[in-house]
């Protein structure tokens, strides 16, 4: 499963500083860079722990500066980015970069040649470089500068006076507590080493990608003296970052190892099934409660309900068995459910919940379904699970917050004009870009499937109190088909909002005909692929809006505002591909395999671009469909990998 980026796109700094690597943790922190080893967003980092108190992400340590001093010649072999300077230039001596169970560096400078790798210790707010030194003509030795942020991952920090300097010794290296109510960081080594006192600002540090999103872009780095460790050919170097003291560094990277090792192994699939298998577990993170969440993408997305309950499936069912993680995540949403409505937002602690959804409980009914459909264990359902279920079909029924409620057709209406309930939430100037109160569409094909869903439960004898589902089914349906399907036009209204509909093409429509229960008959479902494959496919995913609409967005860049008006008018989610493929299997059979196959070869060329191994938030709308937005995101990994599940059952 190994991801191979050659020398001559390392040693390409515009290249190598499009192509990100990620490391998590586990419990929600990260350390991700460039390939160069140039940090272009305020949220690169070497370690960005996610702490609980103060509540949130922190990038602790930005990066180490490394060199290799051999003789009388020091040798920069990491990259930064100043403000009218890149120094040093390290990517001019990678040889290349390999994405396998860690990213790792080979690196080759006049008299010294070494590997280097990165990888984060599970459960622990600690990462490890490993260095390993291949070729050595002198006594050789590797300078390390720590260089501090210590900030919110959302921020930028200035050289000020508040940092204290002073530094302690510690077992095989030093420690630092720069900031009163923020946790200490100790940098520890296996290697001889001297440390050397000298606290200094470096200023002006740039980011280049913060830049052409026009946000502040430069910050003051902190380092509080160097590291200068022998470095003999043939021997292992460990230098560790870490909120706590280790005191058998070896051990547990090891442990660490091990771990990483066995996962391997047990990984099945085709060669872009792997990687993106060994993703999608990134995107788990244990919470302070004990159970799962998914985090929504990194390097700056949280544990949000929406992308959580759409990406369960793609993440986690693989081999159509029982999986405990996967009920752990219903189970820990399902416990901070209120008044029906699942959180879109899971804060640290309940109070700092975020219900601002109509679709994330609707999400939640589709996770359960597709568990139950594919593992057919309902026995791990009963009790909780379905009780959530439950709470939800009668909350959405008899009205809740955020003025959801059933209307007397049985539609379900939600939202005010201030309002984004619905996953097209950008905002700009305070005002929704694409406001849809009222009647979604997707949100009424997802409240029909989940009608549909609790009657059958309810015949099953799983569900006893919602028995009002069966006569609501038939007025449901007819209710969809006569207020979005525009029988002149041959596809759905996007919106129904005070019986004036929203007529411009989305893919929104395509979840009535990839659902399991349908309110389209197939004679309009398949008028609906037809009308979704010619304005809004590509083999990356779904545009939000038909390129002929007067309102295309055809890129996705610029300052906020410009990224917020094209972020759902235009530009292409992949996480869209997994529902076009089921209603392709369902409608267009015939070809879904030819299709199928141009989506999985996209694919497979992206995992060495943007996000290494991983599958972008967005592309750009228009040819060539570049990568935008969060670089590993976890609803674009699950569809695809949902996808290929689906392509090989099909060549089956």
């Amino acid at each position: 499963m190994s991801i191979k980026i050659q020398r001559k796109d390392c040693q390409d700094f515009e290249q190598a500083t499009s192509r990100e690597w990620l490391e998590t943790n586990g419990i929600g922190g990260y350390a991700s860079s460039t390939i160069a080893g140039c940090n272009t967003r305020k949220y690169h980092g070497l370690l960005v722990s996610r702490l609980q108190q103060p509540e949130g992400k922190f990038v602790l340590l930005s990066k180490f500066d490394e060199s290799l001093v051999a003789g009388d010649i020091e040798t920069g072999i990491t990259t930064t980015q100043y403000r009218g300077a890149v120094a040093p230039q390290g990517y001019r001596h990678l040889l290349g970069f390999v994405h396998d169970k860690m990213p790792t560096f080979k690196i080759q400078t006049p008299r010294v040649n070494l590997t280097k790798r990165v990888m984060m210790l599970h459960g622990r707010n600690t990462v490890v470089c490993e260095y390993q030194c291949t070729k050595n003509s002198d006594n050789s030795k590797l300078v390390i500068r720590p260089k501090l942020a210590y900030r919110d991952f959302h921020g930028l920090t200035a050289e000020n006076v508040s940092l204290q300097v002073r530094t302690w010794p510690a077992k095989n290296g030093f420690k630092i507590q720069p900031y009163e109510g923020m946790p200490p960081l100790f940098v520890q080594t296996t290697g001889r080493f001297e440390f050397f006192s000298a606290p200094n600002w470096y200023r002006n540090v740039e980011y280049l990608e913060e830049m052409r999103r026009g946000f502040p872009s430069t910050e003051d780095l902190f380092s509080p003296g160097m590291f200068e460790i022998d470095f003999p050919k043939g021997e292992n170097v460990l230098v560790v970052a870490s909120t706590e003291e280790l005191d058998n560094i070896e051990d547990a990277v090891d442990e660490e190892i091990k771990r990483r090792s066995l996962f391997y192994k047990r990984l099945r699939g085709t060669t872009i099934q792997k990687p993106l298998k060994w993703s999608a577990n990134q995107f788990l993170s244990t919470r302070q409660s004990g159970h799962l969440a998914v985090t929504a993408g990194f390097p700056w997305f949280l544990e949000w309900g929406r992308d959580a309950m759409i990406a369960l499936p793609g993440l986690l069912l693989h081999d159509n068995k029982k999986n405990p993680e996967y009920l752990d995540v219903l189970t820990e949403f399902g416990a901070n459910i209120k008044d029906g409505v699942i959180p879109n937002f899971l804060g640290t602690v309940p109070a700092h919940n975020a219900y601002n959804s109509v679709d994330a409980s609707l999400w939640f009914a589709w996770a359960v379904q597709q568990y139950l459909y594919i593992t057919r264990d309902i026995s791990s359902l009963r009790g909780h699970i379905f009780e959530t279920l439950e709470q939800i079909f009668t909350h959405y029924q008899t009205g809740t917050m955020n003025k959801i409620r059933m209307r007397e057709d049985g539609l379900l209406s939600a939202g005010s004009y201030e309002t984004q309930l619905t996953w097209m939430d950008a905002n700009s100037n305070g005002q929704p870009v694409t406001p849809r109160n009222g009647c979604p569409v997707e949100v009424n094909a997802l409240w029909y499937n989940l009608v549909c869903f609790v009657e059958e439960l309810v015949d099953m004898g799983e569900i006893q109190g919602c028995r009002s589902a069966k006569a609501l089914v038939p007025r449901i349906k007819a209710s969809f088909v006569d207020a979005f399907w525009i029988q002149e036009k041959g596809y759905l209204a996007d919106l129904i909002n005070e019986d004036v509909r929203d007529y411009r093409i989305r893919p929104n429509q395509i979840f009535a005909i990839s659902l399991p229960f349908s309110p389209l008959d197939a004679t309009e479902a398949e008028s609906v692929l037809n009308v979704v494959t010619q304005h809004l496919y590509t083999p990356l995913g779904l545009r939000t809006l038909s390129p002929e609409d007067a309102d295309y967005h055809g890129t996705y860049k610029g300052g906020p505002n410009q990224r917020d008006s094209a972020y759902h008018n235009g530009t292409v989610w992949p996480w869209l591909i997994g529902h076009y493929g089921e209603a392709l299997l369902k409608y267009s059979p015939q070809i879904a395999t030819a299709v199928f196959e141009e989506i999985i070869e996209a694919f497979r060329a992206h995992l060495q671009r943007d996000g290494i191994g991983s599958i972008s938030e967005i592309f750009d709308g228009d040819n060539p469909h570049t990568g935008r937005g969060c670089p590993s995101q976890a609803w674009s990994v699950a569809e695809v990998l949902r996808l290929i599940n689906l392509y090989e059952k099909v060549k089956k």
